[in-house]
This record gives structure tokens, sequence and C-alpha cells, in this order.
């Protein structure tokens, strides 16, 4: 994911203009904005690696005197920011969660720790048999379609971190 948003309005475009060295406010703003999107990813985590794979793969990879860019190269970065549809691609379907004990885990991981898994007649369920009662732990779908659970930051909070910027690099080359 790449977001390069014009962040910067008339006035801030205006203050840039007097800065000394662009580069480096662009620098230090972009990784202004990288942070505040990693930091946002990592909230999002309730345990295990997912949100912190898209925060690790947040950053700044371009730097002028004209701007920086900052992305996002997590191959589901973008998706989870923007919601869509995921299809089962190289597989029959995909296996979704309705059970606790299969959060987190592929159906692979309990048929190699011994459990023999299998659809309950009539349904789209994958679990296995306690030799009791049958124990649902995935539902079986082709596709689904996720809504968005927005993460990077917004222009308004970019802006407000290139305003905070611009206001350090004209104190330290000495105010307007």
């Amino acid at each position: 994911m790449s977001v390069i948003l014009d962040t910067a309005t008339p006035a801030l475009k205006k203050l840039i203009k007097t800065l000394t060295n662009p580069r480096a406010f662009h620098k230090t703003w972009g990784h202004a904005v990288a942070r505040l999107a990693k930091r946002n990813a990592r909230e999002k985590s309730q345990g295990g690696d997912f949100w912190k794979g898209i925060a690790d793969s947040t950053q700044v990879s371009a730097v002028d005197d004209r701007g920086a860019i900052v992305e996002n190269r997590h191959f589901a970065g973008a998706h989870k920011h923007f919601g869509g549809t995921i299809r089962a691609k190289n597989v029959k379907a995909l296996t979704i969660p309705i059970n606790d004990e299969a959060k987190g885990k592929r159906a692979s991981e309990f048929e190699s720790g011994g459990r023999k898994l299998f659809v309950a007649p009539g349904t789209s369920v994958l679990g296995y048999s306690d030799g009791e009662k049958f124990c649902g732990l995935f539902v079986l779908r082709k596709s689904i379609t996720q809504a968005p659970d927005p993460w990077w930051p917004s222009e308004t909070e970019a802006y407000a971190l290139g305003l905070k910027e611009a206001d350090y690099w004209l104190e330290q080359q000495g105010g307007l």
C-alpha cells in the first residue's frame, strides 16, 4: 500500500518554502507519519504477529526536497485499511475460524496434531469428533467480504504532524 497524500495546505506550503533544508523537514515529517501508522497498526493487535507484520512493513521509502513517500508493503495492509473481498486461491475454500480453539491456526495444524478433520454432513463446517460429539472449528467459504478497518493516518493527522515538524525546523533555523 502506498498512499501519497498532498496534506500540505497552502499555509504549510508557504512555511516549507521558508525552510533552509526542506529535505530534512520532509524526512522528519515522513518518519513521524510512519511512526503513527506503525502505532495505529500495533494498537489493532489482539495478540499474534499479523498486525505487528503490518506495522513492521511500514516505512519511509523516499525523501527529497519536494516530499516524502511513506508506504506499507504488507500483503494485507491496504486490504485491512480499505476492506474488500478475499477469494480462495489454490485451495477449495477459505477456512473461517468459528471456535476459539481455531483462531490463529490453520486446518492443517489440527491434522498434523493427530486430529482428523471432516465436514459435518449437510453443513459447510469443518471440525472433528471428540468421540461423543462434533466440534466445529471452521466454516468453509469460497469468498468473504471484510469491512474496512482503518489504521493508516488520516490527512488531518498527517497535516498536524507536518505543522509540528515545520515549527521544529523553523525554530532550528532561528524562526521566521
